[in-house]
């Protein structure tokens, strides 16, 4: 799961850094190749005008800076919650402890690297829904996605869930504590959660807690 989440958030920064790239030499050509000689009169006049337009400068650095000024984020572990056929997952329960309250499982329990450390630990799979747990059947990463098994009908304490827009995390937790790509990331502590995919779709909802071993 870490690597599709990785190599999901290098294409949409690679995409990024393409679509940046086309706009700035262009402008800077054309004001290089319009800059013709002329009498000095004309050159006067042409410095005031510069002159003049550089004067708002402050103002509109102020401007920016405001709009800049983004809401602080909301996120809370109470928000880092899955529910999922009417049970409650979270990281930090044992499996051993909810899964008989998930339904039926879509695939065995496979023993597979850790989304965290890399080492082998129990994977659990659902519809729309894996789990990964440590050898002691300790919780610490939840991802709705419908990439492996789909179906389900797990969203996250507040109604999110896979296939809502960008916007739509912003609306409920505010700006995510950091962006990868463009996957908000929102992080209390050790408990963090991140939405992988497109800004108008989002496809993976991963939920993870560091402090657990694994």
């Amino acid at each position: 799961m870490k690597m599709k989440i990785t190599a999901a958030a290098v294409i949409a920064a690679a995409a990024i850094a393409l679509a940046g790239c086309g706009s700035d030499g262009s402008s800077s050509k054309a004001d290089t190749s319009s800059a013709a000689p002329a009498a000095q009169s004309q050159a006067d006049t042409a410095a005031s005008k510069a002159e003049e337009s550089t004067a708002p400068a402050p103002a509109e650095s102020k401007a920016e800076e405001s709009q800049a000024a983004a809401p602080a984020s909301s996120f809370t572990a109470d928000n880092a919650v899955v529910k999922y056929n009417g049970a409650e997952v979270k990281v930090g329960q044992n499996i051993d402890d909810i899964k008989g309250s998930l339904g039926a499982e879509a695939a065995p329990v496979s023993q597979v690297p850790s989304c965290l450390s890399g080492n082998i630990i129990n994977e659990y799979y659902f519809p729309g829904m894996t789990i990964q747990a440590n050898n002691s059947g300790v919780i610490f990463s939840i991802e709705l996605t419908n990439a492996l098994y789909a179906g389900g009908d797990g969203t996250t304490a507040d109604g999110l869930k896979v296939g809502d827009k960008v916007d739509d995390f912003k609306a409920k937790l505010g700006e995510p504590t950091e962006t990868k790509g463009t996957s908000p990331v929102y992080t209390a502590g050790t408990v963090s959660m991140q939405a992988s995919g497109s800004p108008s779709a989002i496809e993976s909802i991963w939920i993870s807690d560091s402090s657990i071993d694994n």
